[in-house]
């Protein structure tokens, strides 16, 4: 009797990596599931599935099994990282009885990335210019950061936010023919990791943790009056003689 199989490890979705324990593969004999935490699950028939094949990068480090797929709304790579030998895995797939049964001309070719080199250059440019401007604005070197800090991350977290759900969006950001579910558990990083440090960020700046503390007079500050005094009044110099 062919039984459900799971196995806890790692993953990689598209250009996103999860560490173990944050992804799971399960298999029966009608659908096989890749699950990583905050970049989504991918449930795959055998009739969209070509090949499971092993896959090793670093033998007993970087290893496991990759999924060869048809579906276009994935990302094209998808590997499920397991500490213990692929061989495994792989056998515990075919005895959950999932067979995949795609021919391999059904496998789309996707060249280059998704994302157009444009949107890319842009969004790097506005990047820089956003993280630049609290430091232009405030030109004193005592003047600690205020809101201004959150523009660059709010920036990152609402185009992320965007281009999941606004077709406008991903029309100028996307290449033609490609879709945002190619570079959806990027997104959905960016917006876990942007939204977590506007927080951080918003809560710094309004306790006033980037606020400097008075700096203290330095050993040589502090001593210069005296020396001033003493180069004034000779030993045995009466008192007349300092006015």
């Amino acid at each position: 009797m062919q039984q459900l199989f799971t196995k806890t490890g790692g993953a990689r979705i598209g250009w996103v990596n999860a560490s173990w324990p944050l992804a799971q593969l399960s298999a029966t004999p009608d659908s096989l599931t890749v699950t990583a935490r905050l970049l989504g699950s991918y449930t795959f028939a055998p009739e969209q599935v070509s090949a499971v094949e092993r896959y090793v990068m670093i033998p007993f480090v970087a290893w496991g099994v990759r999924v060869r797929h048809c579906v276009p709304v994935y990302p094209q790579q998808i590997i499920f990282w397991s500490l213990s030998n692929p061989d495994r895995v792989l056998g515990g797939i075919r005895d959950a009885g999932f067979v995949p049964t795609a021919s391999v001309s059904a496998v789309p070719l996707r060249r280059g990335i998704a994302v157009r080199w444009s949107a890319i250059i842009a969004s790097i440019v506005v990047w820089n210019a956003l993280f630049m401007l609290p430091f232009v604005r405030h030109r004193q070197a005592d003047s600690a950061p205020d809101w201004l800090v959150l523009v660059p991350l709010l920036m990152v977290f609402g185009l992320s936010i965007g281009t999941l759900y606004s077709p406008r969006l991903q029309c100028l950001i996307l290449k033609p023919g490609r879709n945002v579910g190619e570079i959806q558990p990027l997104l959905r990083l960016l917006v876990c990791v942007s939204g977590v440090l506007s927080v951080v960020f918003s809560i710094l700046v309004a306790t006033g943790a980037f606020k400097q503390a008075p700096h203290p007079p330095s050993t040589g500050d502090a001593e210069r009056p005296l020396l001033f005094a003493s180069a004034h009044h000779r030993p045995g110099a009466p008192d007349s003689e300092l006015a």
